[in-house]
């Protein structure tokens, strides 16, 4: 678990790297073509997308939870996504995936700034995400936010 003031939110973001927020049916698409890969799951049929599609832009205009979406400037490809719940006061970043053949371009870095910057515009003080040892802990420790503790998972086979 990784912890930051948002006040302080400098993310250094390479040219050529931009994030949105996710308001459009389109934008929906990107982010389940991002995530499908990532995350070994099936793709949304048109039904599923419209009901996840509604559930953003609901939230997003109750002001409780949002998802941005990151592309490189010199094509447009969307390349990277993550999620943001506000719950009294905290960001909690979730869900964050970038597209292997992207990674180590600053797309996770433009979606991790873009969060911040919309969280604190809806009233959090302090961010809160959990950082995969062999991906985005290294950036996010780079991004000024401290550790404070692991998480295990283990398999048990019955």
């Amino acid at each position: 678990m990784f912890a930051r003031p948002i006040e302080e939110s400098i993310v250094d973001v390479p040219l050529g790297v931009s994030a949105e927020v996710v308001r459009t049916l389109d934008q929906v698409r990107e982010v389940d073509q991002i995530n499908v890969p990532v995350w070994q799951q099936q793709p949304l049929d048109e039904e599923g997308l419209r009901v996840e599609f509604d559930e953003i832009t609901s939230n997003l205009d109750a002001g409780t939870n949002f998802r941005v979406l990151a592309r490189f400037d010199e094509d447009g490809e969307a390349v990277s996504t993550g999620g943001c719940t506000i719950a009294d006061g905290f960001a909690r970043l979730w869900g964050a995936a970038t597209l292997e053949h992207a990674r180590g371009r600053g797309a996770y870095r433009a979606v991790l700034a873009e969060r911040l910057r919309v969280s604190a515009a809806l009233g959090a003080t302090t961010a809160l995400v959990k950082g995969r040892t062999a991906t985005s802990a290294p950036i996010l420790a780079r991004a000024g936010f401290t550790h404070h503790g692991d998480e295990r998972g283990y398999r048990l086979s019955v």
